[in-house]
């Protein structure tokens, strides 16, 4: 049969119609005994010396059917080359397609006006070379449950949307600088560096089975899958890359990863911006999160991760806790989005803290138990803390909220009819249209004081600081101990609280010198926020100074912020450089028309407060 195939090809060349000749439909192969010459093979008989070969074909892929060539559960030994397969056009589908596969080889190939190019799933052996995959998905997708299913001979000639494939196998201590590739995985490998990498328009990265790997200040930008995929590599370190963006599913995925790190990153723009399924110990630090659908997504019972220091920007949900024990979210900023942090039901001890969200529908939306809810600062909220109606499917319990500030939102607190035992007490509901709602059963003021209400008006005919009159709220919850005075809250409100104090001179040209302590803002996160959601009444006393590493020019901005601000710039060396007021609550930028180095942020008119006028000298202690 096979020499009568290749009579008949040899008849047609000679004719010299070589395209019609080759051209034929998808090749479907599932056991070693389908290696014939109906499906493609034109020569061989599956030994090592003497592989089976499909070659020659232009496979065009109808419309409905998912491969080219789809071959599954072969041990014979075979070689595809120098296929064309064009209109693989579903998307979980591939032009070439190897699942549970050993000693395949693919050669000058190509794959056009397709979704994806090869997937390699659970295989093993598979070498590839010369082949170039022009796709509007993946170009290579290798996927398996051992690293066994990573080992295979894929060369830097093939190409994907026309950058090389970069694809290691076992590497060891070893750094690999500047690759700009359309692929690249480290499978197999311990401790490797992959420093500068850049994949535009392509696969992404992968980590898979390997361990202690560090990927930095790569450029990944709009990659077809996740922009980094680590799969069964613990303690991999992601660090100061800064674009990681515009990702289709998402920008870091970490699975089956514990004590791995994604640090002081820009995450943007992602379907996920980092999504942390059965990883323990995960620590996300210093990132910012801009314009992704979820910026970071938990899930897969993780235990202990840790998001912290870290600024989300217009995230529809900035930080979903799928099912999870005890996550840990602090020091972070949130401003524009429908959801601060979201806690689902399957979730027990989370912690939120020390954070400020600014303009969310909700600030935390939690349907956890056991959950540490405390010192945090929500503005603008539809509802600043919500445990919502579950109807049945979630009964969240035994959950702390204490020591917030709610500030001009609709809603303060919101206890859906499934809550019970959750412990309120000691929050700041301020300029609230509306304190509270509870449905639920929950304990007010479990230690004898319950909560401030700016808008409260009861008595305090004993002087013991609680209002003599409870205040009542929708749904039938009660609050028995409002606290008559905000004195007790002697911190500053959510993420600016975490900011340094210190204390710096300003001298102005007649010698006049004034002492201010500031909160010194020198990490992106609390620079990016600010006096942005304040209340007016603490910022009016309030002095923030952002520093920088290096002198550069600037913009500010002043969304939120409820007072006017004075700017003034400062040289490295602390020489006034000018100055401006912004007004309050603009969208409008500001910028000093030099470089500078440090910038002060206070009160407009403070300095006239202190006896100063402009020029004045930043002296550090």
């Amino acid at each position: 049969m096979r020499k009568l195939l290749l009579i008949g090809l040899a008849l047609v060349t000679g004719f010299g119609v070589v395209v019609l000749a080759a051209e034929r439909g998808p090749i479907t192969i599932t056991s070693d005994s389908d290696f014939t010459a109906e499906n493609g093979v034109i020569a061989g008989n599956g030994t090592p010396e003497d592989p089976y070969i499909i070659s020659g074909w232009q496979i065009q892929v109808p419309q409905g059917d998912a491969y080219g060539v789809r071959i599954e559960g072969t041990r014979s030994h075979f070689i595809l080359r120098g296929l064309k397969i064009t209109g693989a056009l579903d998307p979980n589908g591939a032009a070439i397609y190897l699942a549970d596969v050993e000693n395949g080889t693919i050669e000058d190939c190509v794959v056009q006006n397709s979704q994806n190019g090869i997937a390699l799933l659970a295989s093993h052996g598979i070498a590839i070379r010369d082949t170039y995959m022009f796709v509007a998905g993946i170009g290579l997708r290798v996927n398996g449950t051992s690293r066994e299913h990573y080992e295979h001979s894929i060369e830097s000639t093939n190409l994907v949307n026309g950058n090389p494939v970069y694809y290691y196998v076992g590497l060891q201590d070893q750094t690999l600088e500047g690759l700009e590739a359309g692929h690249i995985t480290l499978a197999g490998c311990k401790n490797v560096t992959l420093r500068g990498a850049k994949v535009e328009d392509g696969d992404g990265i992968t980590v898979a089975f390997s361990e202690d790997i560090v990927v930095e200040k790569a450029d990944l930008f709009r990659n077809h899958g996740h922009g980094l995929f680590v799969l069964a590599s613990p303690r991999t370190v992601v660090r100061d890359c800064e674009r990681i963006a515009n990702s289709a599913l998402s920008g870091v995925s970490i699975w089956l990863s514990p004590r791995s790190q994604v640090l002081n990153s820009g995450i943007h723009a992602n379907q996920v911006g980092l999504y942390i399924n059965a990883s323990d110990r995960v620590l996300a630090q210093g990132n910012t999160y801009i314009g992704d659908s979820v910026g970071v997504r938990v899930a897969g019972a993780s235990r202990e991760v840790e998001i912290l220091d870290s600024s989300f920007f217009q995230n529809r949900n900035a930080i979903e806790l799928g099912t999870s024990f005890g996550p840990r979210i602090e020091r972070c900023a949130f401003v524009e989005g429908d959801v601060g942090v979201y806690v689902d039901s399957s979730t027990t001890y989370a912690a939120v803290r020390d954070c400020t969200m600014v303009v969310v529908g909700y600030g935390i939306s939690n349907f956890g138990s056991q959950g540490t809810f405390e010192d945090n600062l929500i503005t603008r909220a539809n509802i600043g803390i919500i445990f919502e109606e579950a109807y049945g499917e979630a009964h969240p319990t035994s959950n702390t909220v204490r020591h917030n500030v709610i500030y001009r939102s609709r809603d303060g607190l919101y206890f859906g009819h499934e809550s019970t035992d959750t412990w309120i007490y000691e929050n700041l509901i301020w300029k609230c249209d509306r304190a509270a709602r509870d449905f639920g059963k929950n304990r007010w003021a479990p230690y004898g004081r319950g909560n401030w209400y700016s808008n409260y008006s009861g008595q305090d005919a004993d002087g013991d600081g609680i209002g003599d009159e409870p205040v009542t709220f929708g749904g039938g919850g009660v609050d028995p101990a409002p606290l008559m005075s905000r004195d007790f809250y002697t911190r500053l409100p959510g993420l600016v609280a975490t900011f340094e104090p210190r204390t710096i001179t300003l001298v102005d040209e007649t010698g006049n010198s004034a002492e201010i302590t500031v909160q010194v803002a020198d990490q992106a996160h609390e620079r990016f926020l600010g006096f942005q959601g304040i209340p007016t009444e603490i910022a009016q006393d309030l002095a923030i100074l952002f520093v920088w590493d290096e002198p550069d020019i600037r913009r500010f901005w002043n969304p939120n912020v409820f007072i006017s601000l004075d700017l003034l710039f400062f040289s490295s060396e602390g020489d006034f450089l000018g100055d401006l007021t912004m007004p309050p609550d603009t969208k409008d930028f500001f910028a000093s028309r030099e470089p500078f180095q440090w910038a002060l942020e206070l009160p407009e008119g403070k300095l006239a407060e202190l006896g100063l006028s402009t020029p004045v000298k930043l002296v550090l202690p």
